[in-house]
């Protein structure tokens, strides 16, 4: 993982994901009048008024978009931290510390392993595992897009190989049976055993 002191930075520049009504509508408006200018292009009509209004919708949708951007600043915290001297201690040492943070609480940086069970409305996968880790992690890609609620809210930074299988390797099939065995001979063991105590 790529780390940054926050004393080493100035502010960060965040913006927020999801797009308003009005957002939405300009970029359906731009879509239109784009493909109303193309095919005026193709019939040799004027074109001013439609370059003139597509200027205007992109001047407000670039308006809209910075407005949704805010700069944050890294700032001192304190906190009263208690604890033992040892595990065994009756009596808990309290002192204070205080650290430089970026006053964010969020959970989007994260690892396919730790979105395991959760579900999220919008995921970003930047890189997907190479190498030896691909095939360690043969499912990781079903595991992290799975987590995910909608595909709209599903951005990647590379393209998923649609060629992948997700069904179970062999190794996988052979251990649950392998499981299922050890299981049925302990459950058959404790059966056993628990017919020989001699209830009073």
């Amino acid at each position: 993982m790529w780390t940054v002191n926050a004393t080493d930075v100035e502010w960060i520049e965040c913006e927020h994901v999801n797009k308003t009504g009005l957002i939405l509508q300009l970029e359906t408006q731009i879509h239109d009048v784009t493909s109303q200018l193309d095919s005026a292009e193709k019939k040799t009509q004027p074109q001013e008024h439609l370059k003139s209004n597509l200027e205007e919708l992109k001047n407000k949708l670039s308006n809209e978009m910075r407005s949704r951007k805010f700069k944050l600043k890294p700032e001192q915290f304190s906190s009263k931290i208690s604890v033992k001297r040892y595990n065994t201690s009756s009596k808990k040492v309290e002192f204070r510390c205080r650290m430089i943070q970026i006053p964010a609480n969020s959970t989007d940086a994260t690892t396919g392993h730790k979105l395991q069970g959760m579900s999220k409305d919008v995921i970003v996968v930047t890189s997907w595992p190479t190498g030896g880790l691909a095939a360690m992690f043969k499912n990781w890609k079903y595991v992290v897009l799975s987590r995910v609620c909608t595909l709209s809210g599903l951005y990647l930074f590379k393209p998923i190989d649609m060629d992948k299988l997700f069904k179970p390797s062999s190794e996988l099939k052979k251990y649950f049976e392998h499981a299922k065995r050890k299981e049925t001979d302990m459950l058959e063991k404790r059966k056993s055993a628990i017919a020989q105590i001699n209830w009073l």
